[in-house]
């Protein structure tokens, strides 16, 4: 090999040996971000698994110990004599298929609230301005972030009744408020509903995670080897060149 094709030769390996270790730098950051992805998909997996809601004891008459369970919901609250409210003096009902205000019954089958002539909700000796609720009551977790959020508040019904068949309040003054944290019929448990599909989503990735690696891990090898071999004629045809020029160097230096 002359000395002219001889340096082509070595400058198409150098290019090549760039290109290889482009290629394996490349992979070496998909490696990387599959590593993320993995830590991704296992912090999800584990807050899913490790997440808490908050549910309401129901009063329950076929439970030896009287209560049940239940989601956050308007039938739920309703059912235990509370009223949901906002700041503006408004409360939150729903309507029938009339078009007309459902009023809400607790376990007793009392009524909670009253309407009165003009149209407003009367709670004790307060007044509300009736709203539909149904942007709330839509699910249990727009509800309850509704009210965690301090969008919504509970009135007590059965609080505010005490209050006013035992003391003379002012109209303003005679609804009970309470709040989920403190009322002891509202607690936090650990949230099991999305632990099955957590637990599928979290097997399905990172089995598709590892199979990536893997496959990764081979693309890696093969590139290694590619550069290893390249290398190796890459100081072979260096070897010829260098031979090459020191042949010419003693020709010349004879003359």
């Amino acid at each position: 090999m002359g000395l002219s094709s001889s340096q082509g030769r070595l400058l198409m390996l150098t290019s090549r040996m760039s290109d290889i270790e482009l290629n394996m730098t490349l992979v070496s950051q998909r490696k990387n971000k599959l590593a993320m992805s993995s830590e991704k998909a296992a912090k999800a997996y584990n807050e899913a698994m490790s997440n808490y809601k908050m549910i309401v004891n129901v009063t329950d008459t076929n439970e030896k110990k009287g209560y049940k369970a239940n989601d956050i919901s308007y039938n739920a609250l309703s059912s235990m004599g509370y009223v949901l409210s906002d700041s503006k003096n408004n409360i939150y009902l729903k309507k029938d298929e009339n078009g007309e205000w459902i009023i809400p019954k607790n376990l007793d089958q009392e009524e909670i609230l009253s309407i009165n002539s003009d149209g407003k909700a009367q709670i004790g000796k307060q007044t509300f301005n009736i709203k539909n609720g149904d942007e709330y009551f839509s699910n249990t977790e727009t509800l309850e972030n509704a009210i965690g959020n301090g969008l919504l508040f509970l009135i007590d019904t059965n609080k505010t009744k005490e209050m006013n068949e035992n003391a003379e309040l002012d109209a303003e003054n005679s609804v009970e408020y309470t709040e989920m944290a403190s009322d002891t019929n509202f607690e936090y448990v650990l949230d099991t509903s999305d632990d099955a599909q957590a637990e599928s989503e979290y097997n399905y990735e990172t089995a598709r995670l590892s199979s990536e690696d893997t496959r990764l891990d081979l693309e890696l090898d093969q590139l290694e080897t590619q550069n290893q071999a390249v290398k190796k004629e890459y100081e072979s045809v260096k070897e010829v060149i260098d031979q090459n020029i020191e042949r010419t160097y003693k020709l010349f230096s004879k003359g």
